[in-house]
């Protein structure tokens, strides 16, 4: 099974935080999802949102070890993260350059 090219921007309140347990592992960013926006590529054109439907769901974001053990996402806090679907639709991945911490 191909993994689709997609992109979706999530805007949620932080339920929990598991950083890594050693280096080069991801952490794990769990999101009560508010708000599900298309992500618009270099090009103009809006990538697929596989995740468009998740509003007021809560998913679990892997997030990439290159930057997992430089944030400290607090409880209530609300964060805005551009994601990608993974081969399942349980498979939910930030991009390492698009993660937006709010008190």
């Amino acid at each position: 099974m191909q993994v689709a090219e997609n992109w979706s921007r999530i805007r949620g309140r932080v339920e929990a935080w598991v950083p890594p347990r050693r280096d080069g592992d991801p952490g794990t960013l769990t999101l009560v999802v508010d708000r599900v926006d298309d992500v618009v590529a270099e090009d103009g054109s809006r990538h697929r949102n596989l995740l468009a439907g998740t509003s007021g769901t809560t998913l679990q974001v892997k997030v990439p070890a290159s930057v997992a053990a430089d944030i400290a996402p607090r409880k209530g806090s609300t964060a805005v993260v551009d994601v990608r679907r993974g081969r399942s639709p349980h498979s939910v991945f930030a991009h390492p350059d698009r993660i937006t911490l709010k008190p």
